[in-house]
């Protein structure tokens, strides 16, 4: 009962937190439009949309899941404008696009100035060249989708048969060398790095593979204090080494309770312990010295986490859970999502979700292969591995700031003239 209280609370507090923003933004345009003046009040619904699609996606913990530029995520040439502009710069650019449009009834010549940016940035992105890096040839990969329902996926007595399950699947046909096998986030609910007998059955199972990467539950012990985190496991079955990625964008409650110590009179509500947040992001390099980018559930969608690494790496391997979602429009969304983080940084992805959608996409956002939603089985894939150079890679938001503080310095001599106008109007 308490946990069907807190997710009803959760999809409230989310609806209202997006609501209150969005009728704040209209609040603002209505207040500051001048009337009658057709340039100011268009750049000036720019620059708002703009600015509060930025502070949804950041504020407090941030949910860049809406922004105006996913609606642009459904083919390669219309992603590839991402590489240059990020999520926010293309929304700016894309509410550009609508305000001319819009204009067309209103002034035709103004209207040609504000889609022009549109059309200029997607002729660039799709017909400048850029540099190709070669990463690895003949790369074999092995993504695993289990399809575990949510409700065993936490079900202990199942543990051992869900277990079995992704060990078959990893086993399955597998009689050459595979440099990669992945398996969704929190495949095992123990403890990896902890000898027992389970995680060594786990980490002496499998013949003829060198790497793997495993989603699970990482345990930790300083001064009394006891942390949880969801991590991303990698196992050199060369060395034998583990290293780790603990998650560092968390669920607001699903896996913490935001604004705890305000709620600790209400205990029934809180549950057991929250996940801790992993301290950095951990980049982690397989033994043929491809570096990965481990990303866990929807860290996919904050840019933010990479944006000082200046390219250093040649693969994104994101985990998901999405069995949460049900048979509903969220999984296909987060796969969108995924498909725009590829184009920004110019790499491949591999993506497996514990239900779907598994997939390999390509640094264009295409879907090389994938395993459709409430499907079990793998993909066996052999990719000559390329990444390329993006410009959002180096800059960053950047140039968002940019174009944003054009607009704003454009909307302020429009407005210094209008006021001067006014002045000379009256005497």
């Amino acid at each position: 009962m308490g946990g069907f209280f807190l997710g009803s609370l959760a999809v409230l507090m989310l609806c209202t937190f997006l609501s209150l923003f969005s009728a704040l933004n209209y609040y603002l345009i209505k207040s500051l439009s001048i009337k009658r003046h057709i340039l100011f009040n268009s750049i000036l619904i720019i620059i708002s949309f703009s600015i509060f699609d930025w502070i949804k996606g950041n504020i407090l913990w941030g949910f860049p899941w809406t922004p105006m530029s996913v609606i642009w995520s459904s083919n390669s040439s219309t992603l590839a404008p991402f590489s240059y502009l990020g999520v926010w710069g293309y929304s700016l650019v894309t509410y550009s696009l609508v305000v001319g449009i819009y204009l067309l009834y209103k002034n035709i010549k103004l209207s040609i100035y504000f889609v022009l940016p549109f059309i200029l940035v997607l002729l660039l992105s799709n017909f400048i060249p850029r540099k190709f890096i070669s990463v690895a040839e003949n790369f074999h990969i092995r993504l695993v989708q289990p399809n575990i329902k949510q409700i065993d996926k936490w079900d202990k007595t199942k543990t051992l048969t869900n277990i079995n399950l992704l060990i078959n699947l990893t086993k399955h046909n597998n009689k050459k060398n595979i440099d990669l096998v992945v398996w969704p986030e929190t495949a095992v609910l123990f403890d990896i790095m902890e000898e027992t007998s389970t995680s060594l059955l786990l980490k002496n199972s499998f013949k003829n593979i060198e790497n793997i990467i495993i989603g699970g539950i990482r345990k930790e012990k300083k001064n009394k204090n006891r942390k949880v985190y969801n991590s991303l496991f990698l196992i050199d079955k060369i060395s034998n080494t583990i290293s780790y990625h603990d998650k560092i964008k968390l669920v607001p409650f699903g896996e913490y309770i935001p604004f705890r110590n305000v709620l600790k009179n209400f205990k029934i509500l809180l549950g057991g312990l929250d996940f801790s947040s992993g301290e950095k992001l951990n980049y982690l390099e397989l033994n043929n010295n491809v570096k990965v980018l481990p990303l866990i559930c929807y860290e996919v969608i904050f840019p933010k986490t990479t944006s000082l690494s200046k390219n250093n790496f040649d693969l994104i391997v994101n985990i998901t859970n999405d069995a949460w979602f049900g048979n509903s429009r969220g999984p296909y969304q987060h796969l969108e999502l995924a498909k725009i983080r590829t184009v920004l940084e110019g790499k491949y992805m591999i993506r497996v979700a514990n239900t779907g959608i598994s997939s390999i996409i390509d640094y264009n956002g295409n879907i090389v292969e994938k395993i459709n939603l409430g499907k079990s089985g793998v993909i066996d894939k052999k990719l000559v591995l390329y990444k390329k150079n993006t410009l959002y890679s180096y800059l960053g938001d950047n140039i968002f700031y940019a174009l944003l503080l054009v607009l704003v310095l454009i909307l302020i001599k429009i407005n210094f003239k209008y006021g001067l106008k006014k002045k000379y109007e009256r005497k």
